[in-house]
């Protein structure tokens, strides 16, 4: 992983967490459960160029399924 994708994905994980009102470790728990860490690793081309809300609101969505 590059360095600004890191750091993208760690906004990403800290916006989700902070939207649900969990912790950080939770937050990613949740999204490896999903495989929503590797959908935000292999489309971060793609997803950076969103917004991180739009992002965020995908993976809850993603979360739920």
């Amino acid at each position: 992983m590059k360095n600004k994708q890191e750091i993208w994905i760690a906004m990403i994980l800290s916006g989700y967490a902070k939207k649900l009102k969990i912790t950080i470790s939770e937050a990613v728990e949740q999204l490896l459960s999903n495989d929503c860490l590797n959908y935000l690793e292999e489309r971060y081309e793609a997803l950076h160029t969103q917004s991180n809300d739009d992002v965020i609101a995908e993976l809850m969505d993603m979360a739920k399924a």
